[in-house]
């Protein structure tokens, strides 16, 4: 089929005569939507089921769900599914929305256009017996753009540092049911982390800090939550009061000193070669979960 498509890699538009805007289009959204993958890895199918999930714990609406998946998966700054759209589409191709699509001759289609290094380059498509529908033009469009990659590298680096991190742990983690051990364990996202029982069984201030590391990427804000939860109730034990005055000095400084949360100074002096290597590469290859 590569044969019947005729390429031009040159930068004047096919059709000289008329405005550029005349013959050329944007490629819609909904026909490339499938293989539109957010920075983290996770693809738009995975989201929607996520989502779904979320709906049902969370008691959101579809859209409130898929704008926390998107927060959660590197797209920022956005109200609604629709306006990360274009994000997805950067970070997939690694180019905008603005700069490929099909373009047309005398209202039909007769090929597809892409920016690449600055230069606009066209492919012409004639093959016998295919029409050139927007359909399949725009599957060819998604051929030529998508790269020759592994799946989302950094992706897959924080993942084996995630597994690295749960082996040397031992605890604090389940599994898809489909899945028999974590060695087969291909996407993130088929890995459940149980904050409390990763933070409260550590042993030891390596394990503790290895421990609080991971969780804080899997859930930076209830790793928080159970911490401050489970420092107010030892310091409540060890006064022997449920009651903090915080206009009293002493009381306040009380409290801070079981605030003391796994410091850079102690990853240093605890962490063996083996633990700063896998915190180096969780820090390197985190972009969420």
């Amino acid at each position: 089929m590569n044969s019947k498509i005729k390429t031009a890699a040159t930068s004047p538009s096919p059709k000289a005569e008329g405005r550029i805007e005349d013959t050329h289009h944007l490629t819609k959204f909904s026909l490339i939507e499938n293989v539109l993958i957010f920075p983290t890895g996770l693809t738009v199918g995975q989201a929607k089921d996520n989502a779904k999930e979320l709906e049902k714990e969370q008691s959101l609406s579809h859209a409130e769900a898929m704008k926390c998946i998107c927060w959660g998966n590197g797209i920022h700054n956005v109200q609604s599914f629709n306006q990360a759209l274009p994000q997805l589409v950067k970070s997939t191709f690694g180019i905008e929305h603005t700069e490929f699509g099909l373009y047309a001759s005398d209202d039909n289609y007769t090929g597809f256009w892409w920016v690449e290094a600055g230069t606009t380059k066209y492919a012409r498509v004639a093959i016998p017996g295919i029409k050139n529908t927007e359909e399949n033009l725009t599957s060819m469009l998604v051929d030529r753009l998508l790269p020759v990659r592994e799946d989302s590298p950094k992706q897959v680096k924080f993942l084996n540092a995630v597994k690295d991190s749960l082996i040397y742990l031992g605890r604090g983690y389940t599994l898809a049911p489909h899945r028999k051990n974590l060695n087969q364990v291909q996407d993130i996202y088929e890995i459940d982390i149980d904050i409390r029982k990763l933070l409260l069984n550590s042993k030891g201030s390596a394990n503790k800090l290895l421990s609080y590391a991971l969780a804080s990427c899997y859930n930076t804000r209830n790793t928080t939550g159970l911490m401050m939860s489970q420092s107010l109730a030892d310091k409540s034990e060890y006064l022997e009061t449920t009651k903090i005055d915080l206009s009293n000095k002493y009381e306040r400084e009380e409290l801070a000193r079981g605030f003391r949360y796994p410091q850079f100074g102690d990853m240093c002096m605890q962490l063996n070669d083996a633990q700063k290597d896998i915190l180096k590469r969780l820090l390197e290859n985190y972009q969420g979960w």
